[in-house]
């Protein structure tokens, strides 16, 4: 009886870590807590970006704002407040009907921090070497050579919520609820080919318009792969750690561009 005890006894710690690691896998990605990690980041770029001259923006940035500028004046200013005051709508309506686990927020960001770290590595694995940083790409302009030092770090901050919110929440969500809403595709299908034609469009962008980079086999691969990864993740894993995920990496490489 005392032997099977004492064999019982480590099981119950795994069985504890097992069900903590649940409960954050299921709270951390709640809708909720996205939005409470992203929009304060995505606004306090956007008053950055206001109060300072930049020649170059960030592609995905420069292609939404480009598209929104061919808007009547009127008809912009109604959208953007239109979709202020939605995300005001969504946001306290989340907040009443549950309120995020705050305190998940940090271990988002070490999650994100860890796999942002993978990525590159593990992406250059299956694609014989290369790696990328998304600054060099992600920017337009005429005068990005005479972008001051600290531009790379501000733009790898537009290009983790930007490119994160065009590619993965708009093309990749919007896609995937059009085919199982309006053509019954069935869940699993209509998500794997959202996250296909997200990433394949992801990687294409890059190589596009007067700032895109020369099309190479491996770029355009490195580039899907990782957009695949990041649809994956966005699906199971939510917004804030995408996003996050995104930026961190940006960060990573200009760090290692700068001191390189």
């Amino acid at each position: 009886m005392n032997a099977r005890a004492r064999a019982a006894r480590p099981r119950q710690p795994r069985r504890e870590r097992a069900s903590a690691l649940a409960t954050y896998l299921h709270e951390s990605r709640d809708i909720g807590l996205s939005l409470m990690m992203v929009l304060p980041l995505l606004l306090a770029y956007e008053i950055v970006m206001l109060c300072v001259t930049v020649p170059v923006r960030n592609g995905a940035e420069a292609a939404t704002l480009n598209l929104l500028q061919q808007l009547p004046a009127a008809s912009l200013v109604a959208l953007r407040r239109g979709i202020v005051l939605l995300l005001m709508v969504v946001s306290l309506a989340l907040l009443l009907r549950k309120r995020p686990k705050v305190a998940r927020a940090r271990w988002v960001l070490v999650e994100a921090l860890l796999l942002s770290l993978a990525l590159g590595p593990f992406v250059s694995a299956l694609v014989g070497g290369v790696g990328l940083s998304a600054s060099a790409s992600a920017t337009s302009g005429a005068n990005a050579g005479q972008a001051p030092a600290w531009l790379p770090f501000l733009l790898s901050v537009g290009a983790g919520l930007w490119e994160e919110l065009v590619f993965r929440l708009a093309l990749l969500g919007g896609l995937a609820f059009v085919l199982a809403r309006a053509f019954k595709v069935p869940q699993r299908a209509a998500l794997a080919s959202a996250i296909i034609v997200s990433s394949l469009a992801f990687a294409l962008y890059h190589h596009v318009g007067e700032s895109g980079e020369p099309l190479e086999a491996g770029r355009f691969a490195f580039r899907a792969i990782a957009g695949t990864i990041l649809g994956v993740l966005f699906a199971f894993r939510g917004l804030a750690v995408v996003v996050y995920m995104h930026v961190f990496y940006d960060l990573i490489c200009d760090l290692r561009t700068l001191h390189g």
